[in-house]
């Protein structure tokens, strides 16, 4: 893990295949060279719901993560244009056969928002992104140490609400204060999910969530909700979530070769 956050560490992993492979395995393609550690550029997720696993470019997460909380939207907001065509250069990468609907669905929403149509294409983007941001909230590996173990967890899943699964895999992988190499993957990942499930009924007297959220989207769809900014999260979270179930889909595709 010696060396992955430094800044020269791209071009020094050209020359050295161990650091290259550390750091293939150790942290998103996005974060290499920015020159910061993991807690500062989870820490954009956490607090503002900006996804940072594969997108946005290294350069404008590592300005959004040297940013006070209360400015990254509108610094966001000032590079869109960068972003999204990241984005879509990201999403291009998505070619498994096992996610050619949602890629189809996903590069739809683009082309919504695009054309100015930013309301159509959040409210497609917070529907594909349901899916799979409940995909990002499973943990790929489970070990159990016996059956009983195994229907206990079977039953706190299906009791728990989406906002509490995600929830508490971002607590399984931050309640140590030194992020192992999987723990710094997934936490990237899932770190902006909590708010995009955060609990919300559209009941008298609630209040709707500022970024992009699945239940204000669903149970009280309100102009100022689906705003550019939160239209571009939904977005965002999308490509994020898809490019990671690509890496996954070639893993599991090689492991069954074998």
């Amino acid at each position: 893990m010696q060396f992955v956050d430094d800044p020269d560490v791209v071009e020094r992993a050209k020359n050295d295949p161990a650091l290259a492979l550390a750091l293939d395995l150790s942290r998103p393609r996005n974060w290499r060279g920015s020159g910061l550690k993991p807690h500062q550029i989870l820490a954009v997720a956490k607090d503002n719901a900006i996804p940072v696993a594969w997108v946005p470019p290294m350069k404008i997460l590592r300005t959004l993560a040297l940013t006070a909380p209360e400015e990254r939207m509108a610094i966001l907001m000032s590079v869109q244009d960068e972003v999204l065509a990241h984005c879509r250069s990201v999403l291009r990468e998505c070619s498994d056969d096992w996610i050619v609907n949602e890629r189809t669905l996903i590069t739809r929403a683009f082309d919504a928002f695009e054309s100015g149509q930013h309301e159509a294409a959040m409210a497609l983007a917070v529907i594909v992104g349901e899916r799979l941001a409940l995909w990002a909230s499973e943990p790929r590996v489970l070990a159990f140490g016996s059956s009983e173990e195994r229907d206990v967890w079977e039953r706190k899943v299906k009791k728990g609400s989406k906002y509490a699964k995600a929830q508490r895999e971002l607590a399984l992988v931050s309640s140590t204060e030194t992020l192992s190499r999987l723990d710094v993957m997934r936490h990237a990942l899932i770190a902006p999910i909590p708010h995009f499930f955060f609990p919300f009924y559209g009941e008298e007297g609630e209040t709707i969530p500022e970024t992009v959220s699945r239940h204000a989207a669903v149970h009280q769809p309100d102009v100022q909700h689906f705003s550019v900014e939160n239209a571009i999260l939904a977005l965002m979270l999308c490509v994020s979530i898809l490019r990671d179930e690509q890496s996954w889909c070639i893993e599991v595709r090689t492991e069954d070769a074998l």
